[in-house]
């Protein structure tokens, strides 16, 4: 990261398409966490009549939809290119959200879900593509740091706007902001590589300057990029027997435990629900002020792990992260189970506590398994194998996040708040 503030006017344009790809990030935070403040706000207006399983399933299915468009996403990634896709994309974001905004009936807004949902599957893929095609090698790293940045950008600007106006009107709001991608890609260049492979190899060469400067000479680096395009034109297929080698299936099935470690921890129950979680604490603290204020830690914590990260080794990075999520998850729960036995006198002692152990929580979550399980992903897959592993591994995300988040609800009726957060402290 630190390579960025080192000579920024050489990466400018390089550090603006990789903003304008991240906008996708910063939409994909707000269907998150719309459904945190939006929900309460909705159920308590009773606008639109909803059963508790309606409820649990509006909010959750985003996910479960994103494994869709995570599917379609790559034809239109190949056949379309990197920015049209992402322009595209934003049609559907808003069309999602104004179909939340002006629900009359339950369905409107389990469609608006999952076409915002969808878009989700389609957001990650393509960004991450888009800004690492786009970057050149010394600042890839950095520059691909920018859509957690982002994504926490989105969730914190949702918390914000969800404090002060109904589920509806801010959905409305947030239907606006997909303009604002679509109007920074539209001022982006296609990627070179992109281009290179519909054998465009002049508007590749120029779109290639624009990224690095037009005082930059481009022809080395630029012949190393059709070079490596024909090396991998040339390399052979993958036959579905190679998936089963050791050298390959031992970085999927580590990579998949990490996430499987990451969505188990609860991170998406807590961004999808944090109000109803402050809400049901009864906290001194305003359900709403706390919600903002998480937002506002993760969003610091998201920039100050990018620093951090390099520095660290990803081992202890991991342990350091884990224990104290474990910590911080066994005080939320004890506070619950407290709350239970002893009434509100435990809110007026320890009212403090679940703002207190949600920050902690946040702060561990970003400086370890938010980000490290991602990075393994790019460092142990084999090259050849990368973009499909990377697909599996995503998918397999994407489906322990719907799980976790589609069963909190039913969780906390069974276990009660404080057997859920003990059961994500393990």
């Amino acid at each position: 990261m630190l390579r960025l503030f080192k000579n920024p006017r050489k990466v400018m344009v390089q550090m603006g398409a990789a903003a304008a790809a991240s906008l996708s990030f910063m939409i994909m935070g707000m269907v998150r966490a719309w459904s945190s403040p939006g929900m309460p706000s909705l159920v308590e207006s009773n606008a639109v009549p909803l059963s508790e399983s309606d409820v649990s399933w509006i909010s959750s299915i985003p996910p479960l939809a994103s494994l869709v468009g995570s599917l379609i996403a790559g034809p239109c990634l190949t056949y379309i290119g990197r920015r049209r896709t992402l322009m595209l994309i934003s049609i559907p974001y808003s069309i999602g959200f104004l179909l939340i905004g002006f629900a009359t009936h339950s369905s409107m807004l389990y469609i608006g879900r999952i076409l915002d949902g969808a878009m989700i599957g389609f957001s990650a893929p393509s960004a991450q593509i888009f800004i690492g095609e786009c970057s050149s090698p010394r600042v890839r790293g950095a520059l691909g740091a920018f859509t957690a940045i982002f994504l926490s950008l989105g969730i914190l600007i949702t918390y914000v706007i969800g404090a002060f106006v109904p589920w509806n009107v801010l959905a409305w709001i947030l239907s606006a902001f997909p303009a604002l991608l679509f109007g920074a890609m539209y001022m982006m260049p296609e990627t070179p590589t992109w281009l290179l492979s519909r054998n465009r190899e002049e508007e590749a060469k120029k779109a290639l300057q624009f990224l690095r400067g037009s005082h930059t000479d481009v022809t080395g680096e630029f012949e190393r990029l059709k070079a490596n395009m024909a090396k991998g034109a040339n390399s052979q297929q993958i036959q579905p027997k190679d998936l089963l080698k050791g050298s390959v299936l031992k970085p999927l099935l580590l990579s998949m435990a990490l996430m499987l470690l990451q969505q188990f921890s609860g991170i998406n129950s807590i961004i999808y629900f944090t109000v109803f979680i402050f809400q049901k604490a009864g906290s001194t603290m305003d359900k709403n002020l706390s919600t903002i204020i998480v937002g506002i830690v993760q969003l610091l914590a998201t920039i100050a792990s990018m620093f951090l990260v390099d520095r660290a080794g990803r081992r202890l990075l991991l342990l350091i992260s884990g224990i104290v999520m474990s910590i911080s998850l066994a005080a939320l729960g004890a506070f619950f189970y407290m709350l239970e036995i002893y009434g509100s006198d435990v809110q007026q002692t320890l009212g403090w506590l679940p703002l207190a152990s949600l920050l902690l929580f946040i702060i561990a979550y970003s400086s370890g398994y938010a980000n490290v399980p991602f990075l393994i992903m790019g460092e142990l897959f084999p090259a050849k194998f990368r973009s499909i592993l990377g697909s599996l591994a995503s998918c397999f995300n994407l489906l322990c996040t719907f799980t976790i988040v589609r069963s909190f609800s039913d969780m906390n009726k069974t276990m009660g708040e404080y057997g859920t957060f003990w059961f994500y402290m393990w």
